[in-house]
């Protein structure tokens, strides 16, 4: 028989063991529901490569850090390119960010039951299950952000006892090595979020008062875990410019507006319900709530200014860089930001009084995450490209011309069509060049690119046209215009996120 005292001692773990294995379920579940889309085609090719033909690709064509490929590169080589191995990278780097995310919240909460409420709201974030359920580099990020928390937490606790010896390096070691991964993950958290970390810091050493609530000889430790951050990144800082520089000339995301910034807010909180929701609002309303009231319970403490700093840095930085220089606010990039706002809403959470209306809060907002997780789950694939595969080759004739309106997307149609019978006997070219021929990912279609066009299908009866994201490499449709010139009107079948166009005698 189980004594009180004996389910008081397990209670705790085996709850947390249940909050794992549900966030893992939830992560791992269906991971080949959908088609891979065009950014994580582009992340199986670039891992593809051998490690430094990556990294010389990596540099010339994209915006990002090498340390999500690099990994991405080993676990292909250990568990193959389909949909579910390529996806359960991310799926297990969001699967570890909770059991650092409960330390940590332990800590910072000093209340066992506040960190499980924490990591309950992680576990079921449809935010943050989305993410995990794509190849790109987001989780990660993530769980590096998390992991350099989950360091930094017993460091800034006055009262603990220090290990002795070499262990005692551990933690700072940790701190360095994870802040170091956060900025070789992506740009914006090499740039905002020591940022973050340091403003709350910097300023609690600069007063007394600040300075009274750090442990004996942290100034100087701060300093040395920062330099050696900084030098762990260095390796990438000339590329990391010169990527910086390729996007502020010109990239894709659209100007910040206020209608994007109260998606964005939606996302953070309540991802994926409907837009007609009555709920909507009044749910965002009480998460904001509940983060106040969990700013008030920390009262005016280091980890007060730390954890809204972690929360505000990030996002008013984008915020800034987009009006001032040109945009660059993007939810996804935004991830490392929901971990303080998550564990401060449990914080309010846990103010709540009486007891009923804690547990009704908690029930209403486990119900709308449920149900965004349901939409989720149900939710149509952003581009059908093994679809388009499959008709392409049951359709298209043996010696067939397919063109593409931008060569990039011929990654993910390529990543299916190759294993269908027609593959290897048509002819596959991008427009306005092959894929990345000119050094760059995503040029885009102009009146001087048309000769070339003209070249490609000179002799052909039917050229057959896979459209996609045109809205930004061919806004006017000219690769359309001119095979309608060339070889008149075209038959057009609609998928997911993609059309596809046959021109010329029809089949």
């Amino acid at each position: 028989m189980v004594t009180p005292a004996q389910a008081r001692r397990w209670g705790m773990p085996l709850a947390l063991l249940a909050l794992l294995l549900l966030g893992a379920g939830l992560r791992f579940h269906a991971l080949d529901a959908r088609s891979l889309w065009l950014d994580e085609a582009f992340s199986v090719w670039l891992a593809r490569h051998p490690l430094l033909e990556m990294w010389g690709w990596i540099l010339r064509i994209d915006q990002h850090p090498p340390l999500y490929y690099t990994l991405l590169h080993a676990w292909q080589g250990l568990t193959g390119e389909d949909e579910v191995a390529v996806r359960a990278l991310s799926a297990l780097a969001s699967t570890l960010t909770l059991p650092l995310f409960y330390a940590f919240s332990r800590r910072v909460s000093r209340d066992p039951v506040t960190a499980l409420l924490a990591t309950l709201l992680l576990a079921v974030s449809p935010f943050h299950v989305a993410v995990a359920q794509e190849a790109r580099m987001y989780s990660l990020l993530a769980l590096a952000v998390m992991a350099t928390l989950f360091f930094l937490a017993p460091l800034l606790d006055p009262g603990a006892q220090p290990p002795r010896g070499w262990r005692r390096l551990v933690p700072w070691l940790g701190l360095s090595a994870s802040q170091a991964g956060v900025m070789l993950t992506h740009h914006t958290g090499a740039l905002f979020f020591p940022l973050a970390l340091n403003l709350p810091i910097l300023t609690a050493l600069a007063s007394r008062r600040g300075r009274s609530q750090l442990p004996p000889g942290f100034a100087r430790s701060w300093l040395r875990s920062q330099l050696l951050a900084l030098l762990l990144w260095s390796p990438w800082a000339v590329p990391a410019w010169l990527q910086t520089t390729g996007v502020l000339r010109e990239f894709w995301i659209p100007p910040v507006t206020w209608e994007g910034l109260w998606r964005a807010a939606r996302t953070f909180s309540f991802a994926y319900l409907p837009d007609n929701s009555p709920w909507i609002n009044p749910a965002l309303l009480v998460w904001l709530l509940l983060l106040g009231l969990g700013v008030g319970r920390l009262g005016r403490s280091l980890w007060t200014w730390l954890l809204l700093s972690l929360f505000l840095t990030p996002i008013l930085g984008e915020i800034g860089v987009s009006f001032l220089v040109r945009p660059i606010f993007h939810q996804r990039s935004l991830i490392g930001a929901t971990l303080p706002a998550i564990l401060l809403v449990a914080l309010g959470l846990g103010r709540l009084r009486p007891r009923p209306l804690l547990l009704g809060v908690l029930a209403g907002i486990l119900a709308l995450n449920g149900l965004g997780l349901a939409r989720f789950y149900r939710a149509p694939e952003r581009e059908a490209w093994d679809d388009v595969a499959a008709f392409l080759a049951q359709e298209a004739e043996p010696d067939a011309l397919i063109l593409f309106n931008a060569g990039w997307t011929q990654l993910p149609f390529e990543y299916y069509f190759r294993e269908t019978p027609r593959a290897g006997q048509v002819t596959l070219h991008g427009l306005p060049v092959d894929p990345f021929a000119d050094g760059r990912l995503e040029p885009k279609m102009t009146p001087e690119a048309l000769p070339r066009l003209r070249r490609l299908v000179q002799g052909r009866e039917r050229v057959w046209l896979v459209y996609s994201h045109e809205w930004y490499t061919d806004p006017q449709e000219l690769i359309r215009q001119e095979l309608t010139r060339l070889l008149g009107p075209p038959r057009e079948w609609r998928f997911q996120g993609v059309r596809v166009l046959i021109f010329g005698s029809h089949p």
